[in-house]
């Protein structure tokens, strides 16, 4: 694997712990992350995640981990922390520094009346198992055959593999610019 990276690149992926899956990641794992990871200094924030991500003076960014992927590019996984939208965030990136690919594996967001919340395991193929559950915001019972379950992967190219009625239960919702 010939990785030759910008020296930005290589620090900005210093903040991203390479873990060995499987891993699991839900809403509460975020404490973990930010407490044990440094934040990613804002110089890096505007050379590439300006680039990536809609983003306001709000948005919150934690880096989380990155996956050996064994090939030429790079996949890792953050949170971003917007109004009413909790999510973690699988994106694969080329050695340029320049996204490959991006998907929302899990997260919590709200739309005012309904609560959507994902969680997702990735295992060591790197397939991403993902179960995403609604429930109306005023209701303080789950129904779990709201529930639906969605199984997405990456493929040798970096690029992430996902049916189109999972990308319509959980991105047209978090983030209406998705579908642009």
């Amino acid at each position: 694997m010939n990785k030759k990276l910008s020296e930005k690149l290589e620090f900005l992926l210093s903040f991203f712990p390479e873990l060995d899956p499987p891993i699991t990641v839900s809403e509460e794992v975020i404490v973990s992350f930010s407490a044990k990871n440094k934040p990613i200094p804002q110089v890096l924030v505007d050379e590439f995640f300006a680039r990536w991500e809609i983003m306001d003076a709000y948005t919150e960014l934690v880096p989380c981990f990155s996956l050996k992927t064994h090939r030429d590019f790079f996949a890792i996984v953050y949170w971003k922390g917007a109004l009413l939208a909790y999510e973690y965030i699988l994106m694969t990136i080329d050695p340029q520094g320049n996204s490959i690919s991006k998907k929302i594996i899990a997260g919590t967001l709200s739309n005012g009346q309904t609560i959507k919340k994902s969680v997702a395991t990735i295992d060591e193929d790197l397939c991403v198992y993902s179960m995403v559950g609604e429930a109306i915001a005023t209701e303080k019972i789950y129904t779990p055959t709201h529930s639906k379950a969605f199984k997405f992967e990456i493929l040798p190219d970096g690029q992430i593999d996902s049916s189109q009625e999972e990308n319509n239960l959980w991105e047209e919702t978090a983030n209406p610019a998705a579908k642009n």
